[in-house]
This record gives C-alpha cells, sequence and structure tokens, in this order.
C-alpha cells in the first residue's frame, strides 16, 4: 500500500514493542494509509512543508505511527480488566478501532485549531492627552 507521505509498516514495526503477525500486515498498512489520510484532512499542506523543509518529516512519521500504534496495541479497546467477579470496561474511542490525533500532537505539527481562530480577544489601550480627551 501507499500513502502521500511514504510512512510504511517499517517505521510502524521498529517503534513496536512487540511483534506484528505476518497476518495482520495487510491490516496494519490499512491502518498507516487510513491515519495519513486522516492527518493530511486537518492539514494538506504537509507534503509541501516538507518538501519546503519547513516541517520535519521524520517528526511527522512519528505521530503517524503513534496514533497506528495506538489501535495495533489495543484493537479491542480494552480500557480495564479485573479478575475477581470478571469485569471489563471498553474505551469507545479506541474500541472503535479509529485513528486519531490528540490536539497537542496536530498542534506540534502546526495546527490551529478552528475554534481558536475565533475565539474572541480582549485588547487593552491606554488614551493619550490630545485624543478625544480635553486637556
Amino acid at each position: 500500500m501507499a500513502n502521500d507521505l511514504g510512512i510504511t509498516i517499517e517505521q510502524v514495526k521498529a517503534s513496536y514493542e512487540g511483534t506484528i503477525p505476518t497476518q495482520k500486515t495487510e491490516w496494519v498498512n490499512g491502518k498507516i494509509d487510513e491515519a495519513v489520510r486522516s492527518l493530511l484532512s486537518y492539514m494538506p499542506d504537509i507534503p509541501g512543508r516538507i518538501l519546503e523543509g519547513t516541517l520535519d518529516p521524520l517528526l511527522v512519521g512519528d505521530k503517524v505511527v503513534a496514533a497506528v500504534l495506538r489501535v495495533v496495541r489495543n484493537p479491542t479497546g480494552y480500557d480495564e480488566e479485573q479478575e475477581g467477579d470478571y469485569r471489563y470496561r471498553l474505551n469507545k474511542l479506541v474500541a472503535s478501532g479509529d485513528i486519531w490525533y490528540p490536539d497537542n500532537d496536530l498542534i506540534a505539527l502546526g495546527w490551529v485549531s478552528p475554534t481558536k481562530k475565533s475565539t474572541p480577544r480582549t485588547v487593552f489601550s491606554t488614551p493619550s492627552r490630545g485624543f478625544g480627551f480635553p486637556g
């Protein structure tokens, strides 16, 4: 499989503390491609910024690999498991198998939240003599 950022399963394997079974290779490749598409939906200018040299391709790769590993490490989404009176709890976001990026990862790549762009701000000013005030 190919993606626009050239992220490979070898990069995921290098960061993974376990072994990815051969039968899961196609699934992991699909998650890599999904993670790249998701990231580019937030910031379509990433390939251009990498070419310009204004964004480190290794940082981008780290963030994509981390997103993929969140799913690879816990594909069933277990958040908690207990033995006595057996109980388990699923993390709905992880259990969905969705690729997601925390805001701090996106911000590290230069993303600005749309809600931050439109946040009202306060401007303080100090009047000076001769400008709207009698002397």
